[in-house]
């Protein structure tokens, strides 16, 4: 049954493996279906100031009204930029990889002691990476350093490593890069203090339907998911878990928040009540 009036919001535009539940809910019509018109903002999301980047300055000047983003960075956000709160997990756990050039001598994990791995400063890869690294290296011997563009900061030999979510670990591959380690992480959904809790509530069941509809067939689901990687190179890419969203766990967020507390990531405190809805 069609919900009673239409509303529109506006969705930061990203790659399949981050909003693919997104996509599939917008072109099943199951947005439409909780009487959401949804329309998409390109933008820029490799700045190295995230305050700067399209998906928090849209969120501020009012032209973006909900994006899904990583765990971590939702948390950052909304506590350093304000006028947002976390709505709801998001609908995709995102997967991704630690990459180096064919030649390379680092062939395990702890290999990469000291070695510059390139990242998008304060998004899903700069923490996965180093969450992930954590398990087999001390923290002073993890080195991640900011690169707006991760591929070619590893091909032009500008850092030793990259972390990667497809397509982009399907494209450094197809160029001659090898995996190390493959990592994964949680996203939120984060949505400016505008957005009435009634609209909140369309957004997350439109969603649990496309999770639903993805779970149904595993093939079409990959092949889905995986869009922005050529098909010859899907059976091995690294496609995102459909994730039923819910409500933002009070003690997952303190165990997030304090690790990023102790790897100086988030300035001041924060509570939970402050940052989710």
């Amino acid at each position: 049954m069609r919900a009673e009036g239409i509303r529109t919001i506006r969705v930061q535009a990203d790659r399949a493996a981050h909003d693919g539940p997104w996509r599939v809910a917008l072109e099943r019509g199951f947005f439409e279906a909780e009487g959401l018109a949804v329309e998409y903002v390109e933008g820029n999301t490799r700045c190295e100031d995230f305050a700067e980047r399209s998906k928090e300055s849209g969120l501020v000047l009012g032209d973006l009204d909900v994006y899904p983003v990583c765990e971590w960075g939702a948390i950052k956000r909304v506590h350093e930029l304000r006028g947002a709160r976390i709505l709801a997990s998001d609908a995709a756990l995102r997967r991704g990889a630690i990459v180096v050039l064919v030649d390379s001598p680092v062939r395990v994990p702890a290999d990469l002691a000291d070695v510059p791995i390139a990242v998008t400063w304060h998004a899903g890869t700069h923490y996965a990476a180093v969450e992930a690294l954590e398990r087999h290296l001390p923290p002073e011997r993890i080195r991640v350093v900011h690169a707006e563009d991760r591929v070619a900061a590893l091909f032009e030999r500008q850092a030793g490593a990259a972390t990667l979510m497809e397509p982009l670990v399907s494209e450094a591959e197809g160029r001659g890069a090898r995996r190390v380690l493959e990592i994964s992480w949680r996203g939120n959904i984060v949505a400016a203090d505008r957005l009435d809790a009634e609209t909140g509530e369309r957004i997350v069941r439109a969603l649990r339907r496309a999770v639903a509809w993805l779970r149904e067939d595993e093939g079409r689901a990959r092949d889905d998911l995986l869009r922005d990687v050529p098909p010859d190179r899907r059976e091995r890419a690294l496609a995102p878990d459909p994730l039923e969203p819910g409500p933002y766990d009070e003690g997952r967020f303190r165990e997030v928040y304090h690790w990023m507390v102790e790897h100086g990531m988030i300035d001041g405190e924060a509570s939970y009540s402050e940052i989710v809805r």
